[in-house]
């Protein structure tokens, strides 16, 4: 049996929101520069990963610009032109609807334990006007399905939920554990042949603020 081509998910730098505690989802705001320096700092962990097998990759990433921004800094260490990252929306952030731009502590204030609830059953989790859970395990089901088809070595660059989800796909987790994985913003993670490596500084820190 071959060896698969391994697959590295990177989650974009510290924003102002997630600073700030508030939830992004499919809205935006700019890297701090502590991301800025999260991102550099991935940079060459990632090239020293990719030098260790040389061959064709591809480069993907959300569309947003959290995720843009992070990946030209992550790219500028491989001497990767900006345009070789493929933007795909399947890799976009899980959709809070209504509550995008609020705190948890706002959003309980008129609907007490939300967070706990979603973390104990996120299969039947939906904020008002966002996405179901079953909706981002599809899209993510959809990008493993097709770098599984490429066989190719993937690079990703994506958010804290939706990643963590694809993960949790990958590496055969229910919604709670995949949930439940960490999300850290100064290391990546390389899944290949059914198992996940942290690679990078400290990954204990997970925000909450997706």
């Amino acid at each position: 049996m071959c060896e698969q081509a391994p697959l590295y998910v990177l989650r974009h730098g510290e924003t102002e929101w997630n600073r700030e505690g508030r939830i992004q989802g499919a809205r935006d705001s700019a890297l701090t520069e502590r991301g800025r320096t999260q991102a550099a700092a991935m940079g060459p962990a990632l090239a020293t990963e990719l030098e260790c097998s040389p061959g064709p990759t591809i480069f993907l990433r959300s569309p947003l610009g959290r995720t843009r921004e992070t990946s030209v800094i992550v790219g500028r260490s491989l001497g990767l032109d900006p345009s070789s990252w493929r933007d795909d929306r399947r890799l976009a952030e899980f959709c809070y609807g209504d509550w995008e731009g609020l705190t948890w502590p706002e959003i309980e204030a008129e609907r007490p334990r939300a967070y706990a609830g979603w973390r104990a059953d996120p299969e039947a989790f939906m904020a008002p006007a966002g996405e179901s859970h079953l909706d981002l395990q599809w899209r993510s089901a959809s990008v493993l399905s097709d770098i599984a088809r490429s066989a190719i070595r993937t690079v990703i660059v994506g958010h804290g939920v939706s990643g963590a989800v694809l993960r949790g796909l990958y590496l055969g987790l229910d919604a709670r554990a995949g949930l439940a994985l960490k999300k850290p913003q100064d290391a990546f993670f390389r899944l290949q042949d059914g198992g996940e490596v942290a690679i990078g500084a400290d990954h204990d820190h997970a925000d909450r603020a997706a």
